[in-house]
């Protein structure tokens, strides 16, 4: 069974594809978690792990697709063919270092 985690936040560079604009994606409080795209594809596409955002208190599920370019990106079941709804998430908190 595919291990269940929720994407609340999104790391982004400035690139002008929104395809590859999504660095890492991460998510937790308690016990919070980052991964790159790339890792996170993988883990998707071998099924072991099942991404959702929450939208209007409505799971909505990640899939991982290909852009016609032949890039490889997450994007919700909700977008169409563009990463819209990760878009729109936070970027990591700033962690305090003592």
């Amino acid at each position: 069974m595919a291990q269940r985690a929720e994407i609340s936040f999104a790391a982004q560079n400035d690139r002008h594809s929104t395809y590859e604009r999504i660095t890492h994606i991460g998510g937790g409080v308690a016990k919070p978690w980052k991964l790159t795209i790339k890792e996170a594809i993988k883990l998707v596409d071998s099924g072991k792990w099942r991404f959702f955002v929450m939208r209007d208190d409505v799971e909505v599920k990640v899939e991982a697709q290909t852009s016609r370019t032949g890039c490889r990106y997450l994007k919700t079941a909700n977008d169409r063919n563009e990463p819209h709804d990760l878009l729109t998430l936070p970027d990591f908190p700033v962690t305090e270092t003592v």
